[in-house]
């Protein structure tokens, strides 16, 4: 049995159903029993808490009644009756509490953040309501639910500090500013909130918060706030550098690789000779690990890409292939690869993406970078075109590919990745020494912690290791049986097993039939609901998370509430791995998984509900990226990428009918935000030419998006859309028509057709009044101020507008709109607060080249007031992050901004410098207006 006490009380069975408890007297003695955590309860302490001043008659006798009705529900030896007491048996985890506390020490004791905030999150998820909900009143819990209360905030407070430190500090703004009215005199939430209202740009908000702990300190205990909180207060005054935004993506050595959960066994020197082929001045740039399913390959990978990621300046990058279809061609990879480095935002600025590796190429031409492809034996043929020429146009590149074959092209050094080593003899110092046991044993002591290789399990323990070739994914899935089997069991139960004929499949190697064995039998272990989701979740192209799991897996036979057990078993089993709130099948598993779905003759039904439910959720994101909620509706969609165009592509290919551009519609404005416009202009296209039975609103507003796009991803000399005509015509939403209206028209502007774009912003404007959408009016006044004539005070109140809904993204438009007002008006101190300002939420929504926009003008500005320092600071910063970014415009600008500022300081050798590579980077890249720029600029430095 398990049990929940962190909300109404609960018991769950080892399946993972609710038990019912009847009956509230016999509910609060599992409470009472359950507070004293598994320790003896006497009859006489009973009687009095459950009954209080008050017993019934034969009060001894009635609770013996109340001890059998929850024996019948628990099971007779689950509450033992001994000399001191009534006890609960309880094993170690199965009370929700005791996990929550274990979390939230192991969250303390780890390094990462990234890992503390999941470890955290994990934590407080826990918890379904207030601790003890049914006893809340009764004396003997309230002791428990006070404690239980103060280490839940504790928590609280530590994920809050650890989420500011990875700069989710827009979320916490919102999501603390409940938990601070509940809690007004706790310093340490209210310090954690103040600083999130800080870096929201809400510095008002953050003081007031202060003076708010002030008065709330002196009327309830007479006191004034702590030297940290009072330290804190001056700090925001002040403004002072320490309390800006953390540079997250700004590390000179950057890299996605997931931190090890475990260490590396067995690889060491496979590991060297690796990392040793990975050097920068290597002669061969591509090395490919081969090996069968299981044998470790991505491991080792990752493994010697961290040991190399101090090596190459420009970063070692993870681009996970699996989710790529078969069809995939080079430009799909090419894409991937420019999302993982971030550089769609760079990419949107360019006209003409049609040919997305030769775009990269040019972009990282000059990076010294190691990009890590994994699992690429499905695109072979599209994978070896996309390296020939990455490697051919980038000479500081290298690539490191995990395959089970290799792409067979000049050049590629194959390395391949053997299981582990196994064992020569049977006596426990020899047995150590091997690899396989090493892992084995490892795996052992998690599943059943105390496990240790002795004299006595030795010789099993080698036979295991055997048996299963070395294979690490096939160790660690026989690893957890452990829970049930002694290793002398589990090793006869190997040699049954593979000693059966239908355990061969015919056609596979020795190993692969190992592997396919093994994976065999853990399926034949599963009960048949933990088969249901196994086999259902391979759907999901790059893991899911707890509530697709559920839509997906579901269904009139397995209700939606049990899948979160079958699924925290599966993981036990090592069938499942968790990373963070996601859950993922390793790539054998996944194609085991996929063969039995098949069999099942689920496929079509599991298909259709995973498309149902990446629509769905794509359509409640995008409602969400219009308010308060937009960065984390953002960082919610990034992680769903790969799902969502899994989705698409199989709404496209067999329906259900409509869910192809509904989920486009869905997506567009996500499209927009990210700089995605080869995604949008494809992913538009391909649904509007298979789903011709969508609805026909539908179909006419991903008309519209695709108009919008197209006008801002083609080539500038390419045919735009007829100027006379509106896309939107036929929309039956007011709202959606209006915000596309705006979407084309601004598209229109920018193409130089101001004329036309002006007239559909002004019928988006005149629309979003008329159904007073406050996004849609604020995003028309925005559009008209910065073009030509617009009503008094267009951008003011647009600015308010947005500020009123809290989208930081339009809150960005505004400002740079009131900014370019306030410097054409010679108001230099608004001017660079309000650049300031858009730094800040360019920062916080990863809008790379918006902020070297800024850094620029803020540059200019302090050039300007005869800041020369201070604007040196602001361009090699723009620089910085233009190099990273692969943003050439922005380094161009920043090089010659440091050009003119190093004239300015009579540094005459350092200008010439940053001017001469400004006009080489100009000549390059076809920015013939920057040349001119530098070259007007030199002219000044010679003539000095």
């Amino acid at each position: 049995m398990r049990y929940g006490v962190l909300g109404p009380l609960a018991v769950w069975d080892a399946e993972g159903r609710p038990v019912r408890v009847p009956e509230a007297k016999v509910r609060a003695l599992l409470a009472n029993l359950l507070v004293h955590g598994g320790g003896p309860v006497s009859a006489d302490r009973l009687i009095e808490d459950l009954w209080a001043s008050n017993p019934p008659g034969g009060s001894t006798n009635t609770l013996q009644t109340k001890v059998s009705q929850l024996r019948r529900v628990l099971g007779r030896e689950q509450v033992v009756r001994e000399p001191a007491g009534y006890r609960l048996l309880l094993a170690d985890d199965v009370v929700d509490a005791t996990r929550f506390q274990e979390l939230a020490a192991r969250a303390r004791a780890h390094r990462e953040p990234a890992v503390k905030a999941d470890l955290f999150a994990d934590a407080l998820a826990l918890w379904r309501g207030s601790a003890y909900t049914d006893v809340a009143e009764s004396l003997f819990a309230r002791g428990e639910i006070a404690r239980l209360e103060e280490l839940r905030l504790a928590v609280v407070e530590d994920h809050a500090e650890v989420r500011l430190t990875l700069g989710e500090h827009t979320a916490l703004a919102a999501e603390l500013g409940t938990l601070v009215a509940r809690h007004p005199l706790r310093e340490r939430l209210r310090m954690a909130h103040m600083r999130a209202l800080y870096r929201s740009g809400r510095q008002g908000d953050a003081l007031q918060s202060f003076e708010e702990l002030r008065r709330e300190l002196a009327e309830e205990l007479g006191a004034s706030p702590g030297p940290e909180a009072a330290a804190l207060h001056r700090a925001i005054l002040r403004q002072e550098p320490q309390l800006a935004t953390p540079a997250i993506g700004s590390r000179s050595c950057r890299t996605n690789l997931p931190a090890p959960l475990t260490p590396l066994i067995g690889r060491r020197e496979a590991a060297a000779q690796v990392l040793a082929r990975l050097d920068p001045g290597a002669p061969a740039r591509l090395v490919t690990l081969t090996g069968l399913g299981g044998v470790g390959k991505t491991r080792l990978a990752i493994a010697a890409a961290g040991d190399a990621a101090e090596r190459y300046t420009d970063g070692v990058w993870l681009v996970e292939l699996a989710g790529l279809g078969a069809t995939s061609d080079p430009d799909d990879i090419a894409e991937r690869v420019i999302t993982t480095l971030g550089l769609c935002d760079t990419a949107a600025t360019e006209p003409d993406l049609d040919d997305l590796v030769g775009w990269l190429c040019r972009a990282v031409a000059d990076k010294q970078l190691l990009i890590l492809l994994d699992n690429c034996e499905h695109l072979i043929e599209s994978v070896a075109l996309f390296t020939k020429s990455l490697l051919s146009a980038v000479p500081t590149a290298h690539l490191l590919l995990t395959s089970q074959e290799a792409l067979d092209i000049p050049g590629e050094v194959v390395h391949p990745v053997s299981p582990l080593a196994l064992p020569e003899l049977t006596d426990p110092q020899t047995v150590a020494r091997s690899s396989a046991v090493e892992l084995f044993v490892q795996r052992a002591a998690a599943a059943v912690p105390g496990f240790a290789l002795d004299a006595d399990n030795a010789a099993a323990v080698s036979t295991v290791c055997r048996r299963l070739d070395g294979i690490p994914l096939a160790l660690e899935l026989v690893a957890s049986r452990l829970r049930t089997l002694s290793p002398q069991e589990l090793a006869a139960r190997l040699d049954d097993r593979f000693a059966r004929p239908d355990v061969s499949v015919r056609g596979l190697p020795d190993r692969q039939q190992t592997l396919r064995g093994m994976l065999d039998w853990s399926w034949q272990l599963l009960t048949p609901d933990e088969r249901t989701v196994l086999r259902r979740l391979v759907v999901h192209a790059d893991g899911c998370v707890m509530a697709s799991a559920q839509a997906v897996c579901a269904d009139g036979d397995l209700p939606a509430e049990r899948v979160p057990d079958l699924l925290s078993r599966l993981v036990d089993r090592s069938l499942v791995v968790r990373e963070g709130d996601r859950f993922r099948l390793l790539e054998s598993v996944a194609a085991y998984g996929a063969e039995r779905l098949a069999e099942a003759g689920e496929e079509n039904a599991v298909r259709a509900r995973f498309v149902r439910y990446g629509t769905e959720s794509a359509e409640r994101e995008s409602e969400r990226l219009r308010g308060p909620e937009q960065r984390c509706a953002l960082d919610r969609l990034n992680a769903e990428t790969v799902n969502l165009r899994r989705a698409l592509d199989l709404a496209v290919a067999q329906g259900p009918a409509g869910y192809a551009v509904r989920l486009v519609n869905a997506l567009g404005w996500y499209w927009f935000l990210r700089g995605r416009f080869p995604e949008a202009r494809r992913s538009l296209r391909s649904a509007l030419t298979a789903d011709a039975d969508a609805a026909p609103g539908a179909r006419r507003a991903a008309g519209a998006w695709l108009a919008g796009v197209e006008l801002r991803a083609s080539p500038g000399d390419a045919a735009p859309l007829p100027v006379d005509e509106d896309p939107t015509a036929g929309i039956d939403d007011p709202v959606l028509r209006g915000r596309l209206q705006w979407f084309v028209g601004t598209g229109l502007t920018g193409r130089g057709h101001l004329d036309e774009g002006r007239a559909l912003v002004e019928a988006a404007l005149a629309g979003a009044r008329a159904v007073r959408d406050r996004w849609g009016e604020a995003a028309a006044l925005v559009e008209l101020a910065g073009h030509g004539p617009a009503p008094e005070g267009a951008a003011e109140s647009g600015a308010a507008l947005f500020r009123e809904v809290d989208d930081r993204w339009g809150q960005l438009r505004a400002n740079r709109s009131l900014a370019l007002a306030a410097a054409h008006r010679g108001d230099p101190v608004r001017t660079e607060r309000l650049h300031r300002e858009g730094l800040l939420m360019a920062e916080e929504l990863g809008l790379w080249t918006e902020v070297v926009e800024t850094l620029t003008l803020l540059g200019e500005a302090a050039l300007a007031d005869g800041l020369v320092e201070r604007a040196t600071e602001l361009y090699e910063r723009a620089l910085s992050v233009s190099a990273e970014r692969a943003y050439h415009r922005g380094e161009i600008r920043a090089e010659i901004g440091l050009g003119h500022a190093a004239r300015l300081r009579g540094d005459r050798d350092a200008a010439a410098s940053h001017l001469h590579r400004a006009l080489a980077k100009s000549r390059s890249s076809g920015h013939a207006t920057h040349a001119a720029a530098a070259l007007e600029e030199l002219g000044l430095l010679t003539r000095a």
